[in-house]
């Protein structure tokens, strides 16, 4: 498989370290991995490469410096084992995201409070938002966690319902 890769080789000054940590942070919320100390990248798309650039101006207003780059793997054994990393990584959000998503389902199960477990579930769809994202090779158990949302839809849907049906029947006795 010959993947054209994006690179952005960034050096951000010392000081202030928000700055660093900054760049770090969106270059994790993007997926993207390294390919050596400062130099970061992605699988090329239309998407990546303009939030390379955004990044990229951010860190030349930080007071750093940028270069973006198209790469190209002449060993497909260094590029196996960089697309092997990213599915690595693209499978433990998954799998992270999949025990938080067990954790709201029992939850749920157990007793439906709406005004707190509506921001359960939207945490987690939020984030299966990001991680289906990054899985730039679908590799994660994408498919058995979106089953996983799926059943957990159902139950919202019937445990809903059993309230709404309640609420009514509480209502039709007082009249």
């Amino acid at each position: 498989m010959q993947v054209i890769w994006l690179a952005l080789g960034y050096n951000v000054p010392i000081n202030p370290s928000k700055n660093r940590v900054y760049v770090w942070r969106k270059l994790k919320e993007l997926g993207a991995g390294y390919f050596k100390q400062g130099v970061a990248i992605l699988p090329k798309s239309p998407q990546s490469l303009a939030q390379f650039r955004a990044l990229a101006s951010k860190i030349r207003d930080m007071g750093g410096e940028t270069t973006l780059a198209e790469l190209r793997f002449l060993d497909t054994v260094d590029e196996q084992k960089t697309i092997r990393q990213f599915r690595e990584q693209s499978r433990s959000e998954y799998m992270e995201l999949m025990r938080d998503c067990a954790q709201v389902m029992d939850h749920l199960k157990q007793n439906l409070r709406a005004d707190r477990d509506t921001d359960r579930v939207r945490k987690v769809l939020k984030q299966y938002g990001k991680v289906k994202s990054r899985d730039f090779f679908k590799s994660g158990p994408g498919n058995e966690l979106a089953s996983l949302l799926d059943e957990m839809a159902q139950d919202i849907a019937h445990s809903t319902e059993e309230l709404s049906n309640q609420l009514r029947s509480l209502l039709d006795d007082r009249l």
